[in-house]
């Protein structure tokens, strides 16, 4: 009776299982997206136009496919309104470009100032959608174009049709792009010894050699001067940007990769959206080979397969990709803030391609209404966001992040403002995670030397003090002097001298630069015994500047940004008459640099993140070569401001008496 009792319950459960499988399956089917329809909805009056191509392509199944690859992506896509004044402003500026012949960086900048001029007097960029604006004509043509490339020409015979969508077939590099015949103008430019290639056997339909030639003409022609992300002007008219002579590393991606594709070589953008120890982003190219690799090149600049900013960490690399990315459109739809750098949601995850990666997950512990949060990393001033991942419980699994960084996981709210939900966190090589929070029962003591990790052209520049010498005189020509000081090591920081001993008493002082270091010195400060100030003479030293401006003059100027460069390689020096003979009983000098060590006189400001937010630790005025904050809590995130000047500073941490930088 038992049994059968409990068969029908059983057979009952399996009905309902069945029935919930069916309606799982045919909500699944309702809500699988036609984005190719969603595509010509959205395109509206222009919807024909559309529809016109792919009537166009009803007996080419494979072109048919590209045509509705394009059209279901182009939501994704925008232009900038054509019109009489955006013409007009990129022909002024190849008026610019035709008219001079000026190659030195000074007149470079100053040619960058009048396209300045021009941009900031148009407002006339005005965005609108391609779907609403691309005609049957322009986009048959470039399905054609495209295929010939491909299938006809040398360079792209290797590459599937799904790389060939990416890689040749878009009918732009860049939102914004003019919407011309530029693949047909472009072929053209560059030619030469690239249309011999095939006679070689070697070379023949070898992707990397035609690249490599046509980017090594490329930077004869243009000589590219890259400019700072600030000073970013949208030239997106392939043709006017071919006469480039100074952009962004963006701009030069651009550049390269227009040419490249107008000639079928397989090239692609991929970006760091925001390097985790420093400000800034940065854009280089990629070549498709013949075996598959993508091979790392910088447009119009270095070869392909050169070695680019390897010793770079970097948490997350993209690919600008014509595709829009489903995923992201995912939180653009779901979320009402989201971070600017995921404006454009066509872009591909390819941090694997450069680095082992690991998954992070992050317990939050500070409550949010987004379902959708970020990993954010320091930028100098800020954090900003460079990957995201779905809340999923209290949990959020963050997938393939650079290592040796420290990320902070945020919200997105209005106006870019980012809100902590967890803390910050270093993710070591080994894929471990190691939260950073401040110990508020244990103290220490830190001594700060600098505000900013030490980059590699402060560093050349600090190697130039080995071997410099502290002479002293009573004569002017200091055919007596003595040497009191040779410096032995490279002026990491700003250097402090101290004569523990009384010194005899001298009227000249100076620093003696080593062999062909042109006496590269910023700063040098002159105490007499138990006074808290420099004192200051009468200037002297090697007459003459190597550059303009960089006169020994500079070295007293409490500007650490200002320097000596002699026009004497060797036996170069500057120093001061004090008028009188002086005993000196501590000299701070510092070396030709960023400017960013500990400057005699500047004010500053310890602060360490505690529970989403900066607290200070006090404001000090700098009476020496380093400062000293004591009561400081142990394994704090810590950041250093100097609030008399300068920008550049970074996070760090505090171990074994040693500032680490991330």
């Amino acid at each position: 009776m038992k049994l059968n009792m409990e068969y029908p319950k059983k057979k009952k459960k399996i009905k309902i299982i069945n029935l919930l499988f069916i309606v799982v399956l045919l909500v699944s089917c309702k809500n699988q997206r036609n984005f190719l329809e969603e595509a010509l909805d959205l395109a509206g009056e222009n919807r024909k136009e559309l529809e016109e191509v792919l009537q166009h392509y009803t007996d080419e199944p494979l072109k048919l496919k590209s045509a509705e690859f394009l059209i279901e992506n182009m939501v994704g896509h925008y232009s900038f309104v054509e019109n009489k004044g955006l013409t007009a402003y990129y022909n002024e500026i190849d008026s610019l470009y035709e008219k001079t012949t000026l190659l030195e960086r000074a007149e470079r900048i100053h040619l960058y100032d009048s396209i300045s001029s021009i941009y900031n007097n148009t407002g006339i960029f005005e965005k609108v959608s391609d779907l609403h604006v691309i005609t049957a004509d322009f986009l048959i043509d470039n399905i054609d174009r495209s295929f010939k490339l491909w299938q006809e020409g040398e360079w792209a015979k290797h590459i599937s049709f799904e790389d060939f969508c990416e890689y040749l077939l878009p009918y732009k590099v860049a939102d914004g792009q003019t919407l011309d015949n530029w693949k047909e103008y472009a072929n053209e430019i560059c030619s030469g010894e690239i249309d011999f290639l095939h006679y070689c056997s070697v070379y023949k339909n070898l992707a990397y050699k035609a690249c490599e030639h046509v980017n090594a003409r490329l930077s004869e022609q243009l000589n590219p001067i890259i400019e700072d992300e600030n000073r970013n002007i949208p030239i997106k008219r392939v043709s006017t940007s071919m006469k480039t002579l100074q952009g962004t590393c963006d701009d030069y991606s651009f550049i390269a990769t227009a040419l490249m594709r107008a000639k079928g070589i397989p090239v692609a953008i991929d970006y760091t959206p925001q390097w985790p120890f420093r400000n800034y982003k940065h854009s280089w190219n990629v070549l498709l080979d013949n075996y598959g690799k993508n091979i790392v090149f910088v447009g119009c600049e270095h070869q392909p397969g050169l070695p680019h900013k390897v010793d770079h960490r970097m948490a997350k690399v993209f690919r600008r990709t014509y595709a829009v990315n489903r995923e992201l459109e995912q939180v653009y739809r779901r979320e009402r803030y989201l971070p600017p750098v995921f404006n454009d949601l066509c872009i591909k995850d390819v941090t694997c391609e450069y680095m082992d990666t690991y998954d992070v997950q992050v317990v939050i512990t500070n409550k949010t209404k987004s379902e959708y949060v970020y990993l954010a990393v320091f930028d100098n001033q800020k954090w900003v966001p460079v990957h995201w991942g779905k809340i999923k419980g209290h949990k959020v699994k963050f997938e393939r992040m650079g290592t040796n960084i420290v990320y902070l996981p945020v919200a997105c709210a209005a106006d870019n403002k980012v809100i902590p939900i967890a803390p910050p966190f270093v993710l070591n090589c080994f894929g471990e995670k190691t939260a950073i929070v401040p110990n508020q029962n244990e103290y220490q003591t830190l001594n700060l030397y600098r505000k900013y990790y030490i980059p590699v052209h402060a560093y050349n520049y600090y190697k130039k003090t080995i071997g410099a010498k502290i002479q002293a005189s009573n004569f002017i020509d200091f055919r007596d002097s003595i040497i009191l000081f040779t410096i032995r090591e490279p002026g990491i920081n700003a250097g402090k001298i101290t004569f523990k001993e009384n010194t005899e008493k001298y009227q000249y002082w100076r620093y003696l630069s080593p062999e062909k270091a042109h006496c590269n010195i910023a700063e040098l400060y002159f105490f007499e015994k138990s006074k808290p100030e420099p004192i200051y003479g009468k200037i002297m030293g090697t007459e003459g500047t190597f550059s303009d401006g960089a006169d020994k003059e500079n070295v007293f100027d409490r500007n650490p940004l200002t320097i000596f460069d002699s026009d004497s390689a060797s036996g170069a020096w500057v120093g001061q008459d004090f008028g009188r003979p002086v005993a000196i009983e501590k000299i701070l000098y510092i070396p030709r640099s960023d400017g960013n060590s500990i400057i005699f006189g500047n004010e500053y400001e310890l602060v360490y993140w505690n529970d989403g937010n900066w607290v200070s630790l006090g404001r000090k005025r700098a009476n020496n070569n380093f400062l000293e904050y004591s009561n400081c809590p142990r394994g704090a995130l810590y950041l250093l401001h100097n609030r008399t000047t300068g920008i550049e500073e970074r996070i760090f941490t505090y171990e074994n008496n040693e500032q680490i930088w991330w």
